[in-house]
C-alpha cells in the first residue's frame, strides 16, 4: 500500500506560530529568534512500525501543503491541539477521495469522538502498538473505528523510528526521545493522558541505537532530546551521557533548575556535547504564594535562579529559559520582569501564554468558573502564543500586546550580541577555580 503520513500546519517553516499577526510576522522575520524546526517524531515512530513493504512518505505542511490528488491507499495525521482545524480539512478532503484516513495525536487521544467526525480511524494514546493491528485490519477489510493500546507499551521494543523519510536539508536538529510517560501532567499540561502515566526509560543500548541511526541521515550531528526532563535519574543520566560522548553530536537537552546544583553533572553534560538547556522556569514571579513552584519540589531551586544560569552557563551551555504568562496571579508587569530576567542573565528566552489544553485541569477549572464559552473552540488559538482566556488582572489584548513586547525586546541584534560575548567569557572560563568562583545556590 501507499501510505502518507501527515504533521499539518498553517505556518511555514517556523517553530512558533500565532494567530495574532504582528506577532507572527516577527517571528517570521527576526533573524535572531532560536530555530528549533524537527521533524514529527510520533510520525517517524509510526513509520518504524510499519512494514518495509509498504510505500511511505512523509509530509511535512511547514514545506508545502498536501496534495489532495496523491493516490494514498492510506492518509495517517498526527494532530496536536493548535493543529487540529487543519488536519481536519486535510482528512475531510481525502475522504472526499475515498482514501482510508487515521487521527492520531495528543488532541485525537483526548478527543477521539471530535476526530472520528473528519477520519475512518482514530488511533488514541501510544500508537506504534495500534497501528500495526490497523493495517493488517485494513487489509483484510475489517478496520474499526477507534484503536487504543490496552496499558503502557515497553518503549525498548518500539522499532527505531524512520529518520530517513526526514529531508535532512530541511531540519536543523533531529529528535530522540530517551524515556516516555510520567504524571508531570497536573495544571495546563495533559500529555501522559494521552500516553500512559508511567515513566518508562529506553536502555542506554535502544538510546544509542536510534542517534546512531538519525546521523546516518543528520548533515550537522545536531539532537533534540525531547524528554521532559532528561536527568531525573541520575545514576541512568552519567551512563547515557558516558555512552553519548563518543559520537561527537551537539545537542539541545530540557530539564529543571536543579542540574545546575549538580557540577559533576554539568561537567558530564558539557563534554558530552550540550549546547543548550530547555528549564522551565514557569512563572517569573517565582515568589508569589501562587506561582506553581511555590508547590513543586523544584520552588527551593526558584529561589536562586540566577545563580543557577550562571552555573550553566560557566560550562560553556546555554540556557532557554520557559516562561508561562497569564496566570490569574500575574500583573501587567510581569511581560517587563520576564525579559529583564532573560536579558540581565544573558539567556535565551521562550514566552507562552497559559492555554486551558483539553484535558487539563485548568480546562475543568475555566469551565466552572464560567470563563470558557461552550460554543466550538477554535483551535487554532490553542499555540501557546495566542490568548484564549483573560486572567483576572488582564485583558486578552493585555496578553498579546505583552507577548508581543516581550519577544521584541529579547530578541534583537544588540541583546543577541551580547549574550554571544557573555557566552565565549564564561566558555573561556569554564573550570572556575575556587569554592566562590560561582554565586552558591
Amino acid at each position: 500500500m501507499k501510505i502518507g503520513l501527515i504533521s499539518p500546519s498553517r505556518k511555514r517553516r517556523r517553530s512558533y506560530s500565532s494567530s495574532h499577526s504582528p506577532l507572527q510576522e516577527f517571528f517570521d522575520t527576526n533573524p535572531y529568534l532560536p530555530s528549533f524546526v524537527v521533524p514529527n517524531l510520533s510520525l517517524l515512530s509510526i513509520a518504524g512500525c510499519t512494514p518495509r513493504d509498504h510505500d511511505l512518505r512523509l509530509i511535512d505542511e511547514r514545506f508545502g501543503p498536501a496534495d489532495f490528488d496523491e493516490p494514498f491507499d492510506i492518509v495517517g495525521l498526527s494532530i496536536m491541539t493548535e493543529q487540529a482545524r487543519r488536519g481536519y480539512a486535510i482528512a475531510d478532503e481525502f475522504r472526499k477521495r475515498g482514501v482510508f484516513t487515521v487521527i492520531g495525536g495528543i488532541h485525537a487521544s483526548i478527543l477521539p469522538d471530535e476526530a472520528k467526525r473528519h477520519c475512518d480511524a482514530v488511533v488514541a494514546g501510544e500508537g506504534e502498538r495500534s497501528w500495526p493491528v490497523l493495517l493488517e485490519e485494513f487489509r483484510r477489510g475489517t478496520a474499526r473505528p477507534f484503536y487504543r493500546s490496552s496499558g503502557p507499551i515497553d518503549v525498548n521494543r518500539i522499532p527505531i523510528p524512520r529518520f530517513d523519510l526526514a529531508d535532512p536539508n530541511a531540519y536543523p536538529f533531529f529528535p530522540v526521545q530517551t524515556a516516555r510517560g510520567g504524571p508531570l501532567d497536573g495544571l495546563f499540561r495533559p500529555v501522559s493522558r494521552a500516553s500512559a502515566p508511567v515513566l518508562r526509560f529506553k536502555t542506554t543500548s535502544q538510546v544509542l541505537a536510534e542517534v546512531e541511526a538519525l546521523l546516518r541521515v543528520s548533515l550537522n550531528r545536531k539532537v533534540i532530546f525531547c524528554d521532559e526532563n532528561m536527568f531525573i535519574e541520575g545514576d541512568r543520566s552519567y551512563e547515557l551521557l558516558k555512552t553519548i560522548t563518543p559520537l561527537r553530536i551537539k545537542y539541545f537537552a530540557a530539564t529543571d533548575v536543579s542540574v545546575a546544583a549538580e557540577e559533576r553533572l554539568l561537567e558530564a553534560l558539557a563534554k558530552s556535547g550540550c549546547i543548550a538547556v530547555f528549564v522551565n522556569f514557569e512563572s517569573p514571579d517565582p515568589d508569589h504564594p501562587d506561582a506553581i513552584h511555590a508547590k513543586t519540589r523544584t520552588r527551593r531551586h526558584a529561589e536562586n535562579r540566577a545563580a543557577a544560569c550562571a552555573r550553566i552557563q560557566a560550562h560553556g551551555i546555554q540556557v532557554l529559559g520557559a516562561f508561562i504568562l497569564g496566570f490569574d496571579h500575574d500583573d501587567p508587569g510581569v511581560f517587563r520582569r520576564a525579559a529583564d530576567f532573560v536579558l540581565e542573565n544573558n539567556i535565551l528566552g521562550q514566552f507562552q501564554i497559559l492555554t486551558p489544553f483539553p484535558g487539563t485541569r485548568l480546562r475543568e477549572e475555566l469551565f466552572a468558573e464560567g470563563r470558557l464559552p461552550n460554543a466550538e473552540d477554535p483551535w487554532d488559538l490553542y499555540s501557546g502564543f495566542d490568548a484564549v482566556v483573560a486572567p483576572k488582572a488582564m485583558s486578552k489584548e493585555d496578553l498579546s500586546d505583552g507577548l508581543l513586547d516581550i519577544y521584541r525586546n529579547v530578541y534583537t541584534k544588540a541583546a543577541s550580541m551580547k549574550r554571544s560575548r557573555h557566552m565565549v567569557g564564561m566558555f573561556q572560563n569554564l573550570r572556575p577555580k575556587g569554592a566562590n568562583a560561582l554565586p552558591r545556590i
